[in-house]
């Protein structure tokens, strides 16, 4: 293995590493157990929910997870794709995207590797296969529309992250079980 591909094989074993590594920052205890539990899961059906009152830092760690799924799961034939959402399109854009930004802002490596816009985070090697994306349905959408929401991801690397999640109608989250 080469040097990078070492370092991003003990980043993904260790996303505490990669956040210390990358933003220079040292989780709290309860984000530690987040991202600890977050890497020892089963990718397939890993589900973990953070719950805690305004303010402690859930949707930061809910970007350093996605920043840590971009930049460590891909293959030769398979690259990372995910969404976010959250209850409305404008708490979407104005606090999870915005945290995305605010940490590929602190980080070289992310800077050179990433792309982020208004809507979407891409590699900027592969830009149409690896990335996460953010999406929302309309606030006059009927059940089946909002399921639909996360619909199109097909890869052996998926994340869904869903901040909020109180507050998603339920056919967005059945159809994040899928």
């Amino acid at each position: 293995m080469t040097p990078g591909q070492l370092k991003i094989k003990a980043w993904r074993e260790d996303p505490v590493l990669f956040v210390r590594e990358q933003f220079h920052v040292e989780p709290d205890a309860w984000q530690i157990e987040a991202l600890r539990e977050y890497a020892r899961g089963d990718k397939v059906k890993l589900r973990l929910a953070l719950k805690a009152c305004s303010g402690p830092g859930k949707s930061a760690c809910l970007a350093w997870i996605g920043w840590n799924f971009l930049t460590c799961y891909a293959s030769k034939t398979h690259h990372p794709k995910g969404v976010a959402v959250s209850m409305t399109a404008e708490n979407l854009r104005d606090n999870l995207w915005t945290e995305f930004a605010i940490w590929r802002n602190t980080s070289p490596f992310l800077q050179r590797a990433f792309e982020w816009t208004g809507t979407r985070i891409f590699a900027k090697d592969h830009p149409e296969t690896w990335w996460i994306s953010a999406r929302a349905w309309s606030k006059t959408a009927n059940a089946e529309e909002q399921g639909r929401t996360l619909s199109g991801l097909h890869s052996d690397y998926i994340l869904v992250l869903i901040d909020e999640s109180g507050s998603i109608p339920l056919p967005v989250l059945k159809s994040g079980e899928q």
